[in-house]
């Protein structure tokens, strides 16, 4: 996809301190992290002890926090989504360190995960979603936690997901919102930018098109509402606020509330069902 005009520039905070711009996408709505690393230079950009999705175990207030937040959040996926759909075959999208794979696990449901940061971690964990022992499994659901602003073929990912779900197979999706109070209100602190290991950022209706133009229909969204005060959380982290944690239970709650009356919250879950025929 070509880059167009810039939208925002935002700083590594988290690692590097580099500067990569933000760029309009063909697609109304849809971001690109500019220059977006090659997938063997993206992967120095992960290796941190710090990088919390594949090292949560950290002790520590923040962790603790992080950690209570990942529990309430996968009780809101968890009723969301619903056993049905999660019953017959899931495939986690993104798996880090598993977290919401052994949750199902416990529950006796039938998972799968993809990460490619965490091979050989168990014989349920692929390298690629590109993997040809997947075209047999006949997943009923894929799942994608905060992983799509990862890739770097977006719509080749998305694609995949149609080729390797069965004829009723669903996706849910969850992404970060940057039309949200709090992403407007810290700019280029804002921590869901978290570049450029995110190199897509949507907003609702972006997230919507590129799924409807890969062979997918919407079927319903909903807020995670703890991810704003999370994402506040780190965001007053980088700017090195001395009163974080209060500040960001203020930013939190304030664009929850704001988001009740505009629907542009913090972060989405979206449901995607496959269509007939890919497009």
């Amino acid at each position: 996809m070509e880059q167009k005009e810039t939208h925002i520039e935002v700083v590594d905070h988290f690692l590097t301190k580099e500067t990569f711009t933000i760029k309009k996408t063909p697609i109304k709505g849809l971001l690109k992290t500019h220059p977006a690393p090659s997938k063997n230079k993206i992967q120095e950009y992960y290796r941190s002890d710090k990088y919390i999705s594949h090292n949560s175990t950290t002790p520590g207030a923040f962790y603790f926090i992080y950690r209570v937040i990942r529990s309430f959040n996968f009780w809101f996926k968890y009723r969301f989504v619903g056993k049905k759909e999660l019953f017959s075959k899931t495939l986690d999208f993104g798996s880090g360190d598993q977290y919401f794979m052994q949750q199902l696990q416990r529950r006796n449901h039938n998972v799968f995960g993809i990460d490619p940061l965490k091979p050989n971690m168990s014989k349920q964990v692929y390298c690629s979603v590109f993997d040809e022992s997947l075209d047999s499994k006949n997943f009923s659901c894929i799942t994608a936690w905060h992983s799509l602003e990862h890739v770097h073929e977006l719509e080749n990912i998305i694609a995949r997901f149609h080729k390797i779900l069965d004829d009723n197979g669903t996706v849910i999706v969850a992404v970060p919102n940057y039309r949200s109070f709090d992403a407007r209100l810290y700019k280029s602190f804002w921590a869901a930018y978290d570049v450029p290991r995110h190199l897509w950022h949507f907003d609702k209706q972006s997230i919507k098109k590129v799924f409807s133009n890969n062979g997918f229909s919407f079927i319903k969204s909903a807020p995670l509402l703890f991810d704003s005060y999370y994402v506040s959380l780190l965001s007053e982290r980088y700017k090195k606020s001395i009163f974080r944690i209060f500040n960001s239970i203020v930013v939190g709650t304030v664009s929850n509330i704001i988001a009740f009356f505009t629907k542009e919250y913090s972060s989405n879950i979206f449901v995607f069902k496959k269509s007939k025929t890919n497009i």
